[in-house]
């Protein structure tokens, strides 16, 4: 095998009428050379089958069960024989030289679990909308446990012994995989920030991470802040960011409850809200509405 060898995994739900046609030309128009590009059929209700069959160097595998987004992806990871491996989102695009310029700053530093460069917010139609700058100021631990490395998951090249040693992505997270994660690689290996814009994230109505029904939305939040809220040392910068985000969660869950009419659920959703931030206005507000 090449040791430059890149698995490049695209997860797939209904892509017929969903842009996976052009992912998977994106992949193919890779400079890079060796490259093998895998379909994960997540179940899919359409004939996602029969689009990928039009690309007969694909490999392509149906799961029995729709999974996810993160149990897809390690399902192709599972299949991979590269050393590296990239996974593009079916909505998303690559830059021809994405594989190409990422292999390189990954190869230089053989210590490193990854490296992810910036890209650009598009529209439906592939028209630019604004530029992503990978790094953020680090405000909330979903940053601050990363050290700011916003690493998408189109905008990223991994490191498979490193992927594999973490386990990969928890398929039990809906939400917040990618930053999961990035935070459990950050955690042991260094990664690589390249700024240059290589890959382009469609926004649309139908993004996956657009259209995850609230609730199943607030059990991921759920399920990440009790995994990662442990590790921020009280009196901390990171337990007071800590502080926010879990105000903030409870603030959305009383605004949940609230829409569906639950008035006691969403007070005391609303009240363990301002137990963590005392002086949110919005939830101050709400918290009115299920009194009156």
């Amino acid at each position: 095998m090449l040791s430059s060898f890149i698995s490049a995994i695209i997860p797939a739900y209904n892509g017929a009428t969903r842009y996976l046609d052009q992912a998977i030309r994106s992949a193919q128009a890779q400079t890079h050379g060796a490259v093998e590009v895998i379909v994960i059929d997540d179940a899919s209700s359409d004939d996602t089958s029969g689009l990928v069959a039009r690309f007969p160097d694909v490999r392509y595998m149906r799961r029995k069960d729709n999974g996810g987004q993160a149990a897809a992806r390690n399902s192709g990871a599972h299949l991979a024989t590269g050393e590296f491996l990239a996974f593009l989102d079916q909505d998303d695009l690559w830059e021809p030289t994405f594989l190409k310029e990422t292999l390189a700053v990954l190869q230089a530093h053989p210590e490193a679990a990854l490296v992810h460069c910036d890209g650009y917010q598009v529209s439906e139609q592939n028209v630019t909308a604004e530029y992503d700058a990978a790094m953020k100021y680090p405000r909330s631990i979903t940053q601050m446990l990363r050290g700011g490395h916003d690493a998408a998951t189109s905008g990223t090249l991994f490191r498979k012994t490193c992927f594999d040693a973490v386990d990969g992505y928890d398929a039990r997270l809906r939400i917040w995989e990618d930053i999961d994660l990035t935070i459990r690689l950050y955690q042991q290996y260094p990664l690589i920030h390249l700024p240059k814009p290589l890959y382009r994230h469609r926004l649309y109505g139908h993004n996956a991470s657009r259209n995850i029904p609230l609730e199943r939305a607030l059990e991921g939040r759920l399920r990440f802040l009790e995994r990662h809220g442990p590790s921020c040392p009280p009196r901390s910068a990171l337990a007071g960011a800590l502080a926010r985000d879990w105000a903030h969660y409870y603030g959305d869950v009383g605004k949940f409850h609230l829409h569906a009419g639950r008035r006691d659920e969403a007070r005391h959703a609303l009240w363990q809200s301002l137990r963590y931030h005392p002086f949110d206005r919005k939830a101050l507000l709400r918290l009115l509405r299920t009194l009156f």
